[in-house]
């Protein structure tokens, strides 16, 4: 399932990719960083535990995490950024899938934007792998703009060098339903929905949408 292009585009990407994330004009940019800073209080509230961290790219949520904290991403330079912005994280360079994890190995996977880049096969097999490995999984992605779940395929522009990149964009309902989980976090761009991936796992109560 390994998607070159894809691969391609967020290694070119990596030095200006905090820079150029779903950037605006100064009132969207805000946005964006007091959400970012709310879902990431919430992060910080989860009991500790062997945290992966699922497509880390440059640590904007590999930060927040605690406990054994692991950053896996198929970029070299991705992890590079990680790793200085969390030098704590241990650090994983691999392609997926799988997970190159045990089974049962793993208390929590969080990911964040990266669940909405996978076709309906790499879906099957991801949340496959984070129920295999993690007893609970954290996903953070896109909202739409919208009240529609988006499904297109975007051109992304790096350096002069075009990428067509396959992107879904939520609904709250949409994510909650696909992933069996409960809302964690509702703003204007991002979502979090937390989901209970081992059999017979217990549900504990959803944290309030911000």
């Amino acid at each position: 399932m390994r998607d070159l292009v894809r691969e391609q585009y967020y290694r070119h990407r990596a030095p200006v990719y905090d820079e150029t994330s779903y950037r605006g004009d100064e009132v969207v940019n805000d946005e964006l960083d007091r959400e970012t800073a709310e879902i990431g209080q919430l992060l910080g509230t989860l009991p500790e535990g062997r945290v992966l961290d699922v497509a880390c790219g440059t640590g904007v949520w590999t930060q927040f995490l605690r406990g054994d904290v692991v950053a896996l991403d198929q970029s070299a330079e991705m992890l590079d950024l990680t790793g200085a912005r969390v030098p704590r994280a241990q650090r994983v360079r691999a392609l997926f899938p799988p997970l190159p994890f045990a089974t049962g190995g793993l208390d929590r996977i969080v990911t964040g934007n990266f669940y909405g880049l996978l076709r309906p096969p790499e879906r099957a097999v991801f949340l496959a792998e984070a129920r295999r490995t993690a007893r609970e999984l954290i996903v953070i992605d896109l909202r739409s703009d919208g009240d529609l779940h988006e499904e297109k395929t975007e051109v992304r522009i790096v350096a002069g060098t075009t990428y067509p990149i396959f992107r879904r964009r939520f609904t709250p309902e949409s994510l909650v339903t696909e992933l069996g989980g409960e809302l964690m976090y509702c703003g204007r761009y991002f979502l979090a929905v937390r989901a209970y991936a081992a059999a017979g796992a217990t549900v504990r109560p959803a944290v309030s949408p911000g």
